[in-house]
């Protein structure tokens, strides 16, 4: 992307706070690290069944599959989309995004982006953090700890770390930052905003599963389609929901959606 479509989607973000509010027929993606052909995909899907809003959940860089070979195809494919449709299509941070915050690896996007990196920082500075989906709330990794969701900064390094960096107890990931949260902890974070799950990306091991029967976690790219318990996927949310069954998975690596089985740890 040239500096003026840079520019243009920095200030489109700069006016979305840190934890967007959104109802009514909601498709939700996970991570896709440069995965353009999977991202291009969910986009057609989005606009062919008609839905209200996007939600990306954040790591659209890094990692890029082989036969993309760079992450730069996707970001700024989703930047140009966010420009086109600044209302229905909303990219939240994931940690790769905020590695102007905490390092993270790899961060091959650096040398992707060249001359251009400082550009892009600027852009990840200004996305969302968090949101509220009809009665569900979705964010990269975790959710705060210290503080109310509701008076975050979109660049407090303590919430970019709690909420970009946090993994289910469970998760046999060590990663040196964020915070491994319990079931005690998110009832009660999800009880004090009304919420009835809390949809993530992130961590790939837990890719397919809900644990705690509350916390369901995604992947949306290529490169991740065999972990966890396998896919990749998006989530449906139309409308509130009674519990984290009435959301939608559905699965791509065939080449084709097609409906997925989440699978439940207890």
């Amino acid at each position: 992307m040239e500096g003026e479509l840079l520019e243009k989607a920095k200030e489109t973000m700069a006016k979305e706070p840190a934890l967007l509010k959104l109802s009514g027929k909601i498709m939700v993606a996970g991570d896709t690290h440069g995965d353009v052909i999977i991202t291009k995909q969910i986009v057609k899907k989005f606009f062919d069944e008609k839905y209200e809003y996007l939600i990306f959940l954040g790591d659209y860089i890094d990692r890029a599959p082989p036969d993309v070979g760079s992450s730069l195809p996707n970001i700024n494919f989703l930047l140009e989309a966010k420009i086109k449709h600044p209302n229905k299509i909303y990219l939240l941070k994931g940690n790769h995004e905020t590695n102007y915050a905490i390092p993270c690896y790899p961060h091959d996007f650096e040398y992707e982006a060249g001359q251009l990196y400082r550009n892009y920082i600027e852009i990840f500075m200004e996305m969302p953090l968090a949101a509220i989906l009809n009665n569900a709330f979705a964010a990269h990794g975790g959710f705060p700890i210290k503080r109310s969701i509701y008076e975050i900064d979109k660049n407090d390094v303590e919430v970019i770390e709690e909420i970009t960096w946090s993994d289910v107890a469970i998760s046999p990931l060590y990663r040196g930052a964020g915070h491994k949260f319990g079931k005690k902890e998110l009832n009660e974070f999800l009880d004090k905003i009304k919420a009835k799950a809390f949809v993530r990306g992130h961590d790939y091991n837990m890719n397919g599963m809900v644990v705690y029967e509350k916390c369901l976690t995604i992947f949306s790219s290529r490169l991740y389609k065999d972990m966890g318990n396998r896919g990749v996927l998006i989530a449906k949310i139309d409308g509130n929901i009674e519990s984290i069954k009435d959301i939608e998975i559905e699965d791509f690596s065939s080449g084709e959606w097609r409906k997925y089985k989440i699978k439940y740890i207890h």
